[in-house]
């Protein structure tokens, strides 16, 4: 897929597919001006635009004050190539045109069971996700086949149709849900809702989402992680790839078979460190006993990178999660400027490091949520705007 590689000035990177994004979209610091929002002060407010004309991809300055350039040129617009460098401020942004190569997989345009396989949608832990159809009733579904190296493991078999059937006895509207799981000629199959992509996919096209948009995906999310508490699970994996949304707009928490069941004092009691490192708790990183403020906090950071467009922490995955149990938060405030103050101080809270510090449960998140969406629509029809407020930073404990 044609798409831009951006490397910012500290390292961070991030990925706009330019099949999805949409053109013309203007680069800059502003994120009232500007789809595509860099936060370097070298950066005009709009700086420049990539725009489409047919197959072909251009790039025009749109007087900036440091200029755009191409492959190392100042330039006021050219057409772009595959392998072309764009520098923008202290960002680099790597034109990549040429599809590469892909190696067919075996089973697409395969029947198994009553089940076709159309493309792949994506690999997981287990397998591979495909794009189907349940023949017997013309439904477009998710069917997630265990991978081979998986198969002849009869512990993995186990695991895998345990999470699949565990996901099956759950049914919420912002859960994806799990409709079957079977096996057929020696695969294992699990038979999903199909969903039209995931959070992670808006934010590799736009880089960073608007709060409003982040409001919703975040009362979305904690209404299915306040079912996962009425049924005593912790989801233990809560991040941007497992927030999955429908063609109508509802986003769904996926992967809840994963989820730890909490014993009878309350607490889910880990055998091992399971999680993802840029979006882990604390509690959860050590290994401790969690409870349902260990999903409140990955919902914090899976907020803090929606907003900011990056991770709170860089570095290995060993320096991340040390990060996030020992080092003090960076300043959001910094990084999104026009955050409302209800908002920034929800993600925070979402982000102690002590899980008692956190919002009680989701039940509490949900109405803070209603609170921060209040907020906006009064500033939205306020008539004067709003004064830009003095950042001054929270005690983090």
């Amino acid at each position: 897929m044609p798409k831009l590689n951006l490397i910012a000035a500290d390292g961070s990177r991030r990925t706009l597919d330019l099949a999805t994004l949409a053109l013309p979209a203007v680069i800059g610091r502003d994120s009232e001006l500007a789809q595509i929002v860099l936060v370097d002060s070298q950066v005009s407010r709009a700086h420049c635009v990539i725009s489409r004309q047919g197959s072909a991809f251009q790039m025009e300055d749109l007087g900036s004050r440091n200029g755009s350039l191409l492959n190392g040129n100042r330039v006021p617009k050219s057409p772009l190539r595959h392998g072309d460098e764009i520098r923008i401020g202290g960002t680099r942004i790597q034109v990549e045109l040429v599809e590469k190569t892909v190696v067919d997989d075996p089973l697409v345009g395969k029947r198994l069971g009553g089940f076709d396989l159309h493309s792949v949608l994506g690999k997981g832990r287990f397998g591979v996700v495909y794009r189907g159809v349940q023949v017997a009733l013309s439904r477009p579904v998710a069917i997630k086949v265990l991978g081979e190296d998986s198969r002849g493991d009869p512990e993995k078999v186990q695991s895998f149709l345990t999470e699949a059937r565990r996901a099956g006895r759950l049914n919420h509207p912002n859960l994806v849900q799990v409709h079957d799981v079977c096996d057929f000629d020696a695969q294992y199959l699990l038979i999903m809702e199909l969903m039209k992509g995931s959070v992670s996919d808006l934010l590799k096209a736009q880089g960073s989402l608007p709060e409003p948009t982040v409001a919703r995906i975040l009362a979305d999310t904690v209404r299915a992680l306040g079912y996962a508490e009425t049924q005593g699970l912790v989801h233990r994996d809560v991040k941007p790839d497992n927030i999955l949304v429908n063609e109508e707009g509802v986003f769904k928490l996926a992967d809840l078979g994963i989820a730890m069941q909490v014993s009878a004092d309350g607490m889910a009691h880990q055998d091992r460190i399971f999680g993802s490192p840029h979006y882990v708790a604390p509690e959860q990183a050590r290994g401790g006993a969690i409870d349902g403020r260990a999903d409140l906090y990955g919902l914090g950071a899976s907020a803090w990178h929606l907003l900011a467009g990056r991770t709170i922490f860089t570095g290995t995955s060993r320096q991340i999660v040390s990060a996030h149990i020992h080092q003090e938060l960076p300043e959001l405030e910094e990084l999104c400027p026009d955050l409302s103050e209800a908002m920034a101080d929800l993600v925070y809270d979402l982000l102690e490091k002590n899980p008692a510090d956190r919002p009680a449960n989701a039940t509490e998140v949900l109405r803070r949520l209603g609170e921060v969406q209040k907020q906006a629509r009064r500033e939205a029809t306020a008539s004067r705007p709003r004064l830009r407020r003095r950042v001054v930073r929270r005690r983090r404990r």
